[in-house]
């Protein structure tokens, strides 16, 4: 788990979080709910990074902490708002984290503690051997 309910809390009030977790009065929490927006925040993390880095990460890097509550924020406004509706601020955090996620698997930002570190495979699409028409059999067709 890359963050947790306590972290999430200290984003909101105890009553604002619960209205976004589905209590309309404010009163209780509903932690089955955080911790799917988590889970599902965590599964984009893994889908991002597991080309560069071993996933899940058993140290959990401060910046992977970051994004992980950022993209868990989101996800409760989008399950909580229903239509698609993002608060602005909350569209332009998912956006930063998302391009945080980019940056580390194009391996422009680092991760720290990260021992494991895999360069990503760079995919040539050229056989070793010549060309099927090489420049001598090209040369031996005639011009009408």
């Amino acid at each position: 788990m890359y963050t947790n309910l306590n972290e999430i809390m200290l984003e909101f009030s105890p009553e604002e979080l619960a209205r976004i977790t589905g209590d309309p009065s404010g009163v209780t929490i509903d932690q089955n709910r955080v911790q799917y927006a988590i889970d599902n925040a965590k599964d984009v993390i893994d889908s991002f990074l597991r080309s560069r880095y071993p996933t899940p990460f058993e140290v959990v890097p401060s910046l992977v902490n970051f994004i992980a509550r950022e993209l868990a924020i989101a996800n409760l406004y989008e399950y909580y708002n229903h239509n698609g509706f993002l608060p602005p601020t909350i569209a332009k955090r998912k956006s930063y984290a998302m391009y945080l996620l980019r940056q580390i698997q194009e391996g422009n930002l680092q991760l720290d503690n990260i021992g494991n570190f895999v360069r990503p495979t760079v995919v040539v699409n050229k056989m070793p051997e010549n060309r099927l028409f090489n420049d001598d059999l090209l040369d031996s067709f005639v011009e009408l």
